[in-house]
């Protein structure tokens, strides 16, 4: 073989040799740092941190809105929220179901065949007074829209917390321990037992969880 032929081999494979490295490096270092598996959002790790510490978890904010004393932050699609008080993560709010932006921006304002045309057939519809309000299967995720005038008008993500069941298993998916609530009723759960954390609450929405709520150190 001529050693023009050889030498565009040998790069070639160098080449092939440097991309499956970069590909590991990838799935190695991705740009945030994910939740054991079975854990939506690690609470533990998020209680008490910094902004920038809670960005390596949860990636940057989509939103943040600043008080005289307070730092409101939404992320991963408003599906968690953050209030830093004096500089770190002291009340979060995970969201049951929540607005998208990138839901509202793909469909909002469009006609009923535009969003069909972009959602797909709805898995059902129901008519209430001058709304139709539809439910659709993106892929894995679950979206309602509510038609006003034969258009979207808004549009909501069910998120993983909203499939969980409304008990003390739940406390699982925030990366906490299961144990029995201070207080329990069928609209809400409560802790006041929990290590590190003030509170926590599991709001009810029938037999699913609507919204979880953690107090770290400020009532």
């Amino acid at each position: 073989m001529s050693a023009f032929i050889k030498y565009p081999i040998a790069v070639l494979a160098l080449f092939s040799m440097v991309m499956t490295v970069d590909a590991k490096n990838i799935q190695q270092n991705p740009t945030t740092e994910q939740p054991p598996a079975g854990v939506l959002f690690d609470i533990p790790k998020l209680a008490g941190k910094t902004q920038a510490e809670v960005e390596v978890l949860l990636g940057e904010p989509i939103f943040c809105a600043k008080s005289e004393s307070a730092l409101n932050c939404s992320f991963q699609e408003d599906e968690i929220e953050i209030v830093f008080i004096d500089g770190k993560a002291d009340w979060i709010t995970v969201n049951g179901a929540f607005r998208s932006p990138a839901y509202s921006q793909k469909v909002e304002g469009k006609t009923k065949a535009e969003a069909l045309a972009l959602l797909g057939d709805p898995v059902f519809c129901v008519k209430e007074q001058s709304a139709l309000h539809c439910s659709f299967k993106d892929g894995d995720v679950s979206v309602s829209v509510e038609f006003i005038d034969g258009k979207v008008s808004e549009t909501t993500v069910k998120g993983s917390l909203a499939n969980a069941p409304y008990s003390k298993e739940t406390l699982a998916m925030l990366g906490l321990a299961v144990k029995d609530a201070s207080f329990s009723n069928e609209h809400v759960m409560r802790w006041d037992n929990i290590p590190g954390l003030l509170s926590v609450m599991l709001h009810s929405e029938g037999k699913a969880v609507s919204v979880a709520t953690i107090k770290v150190k400020t009532k």
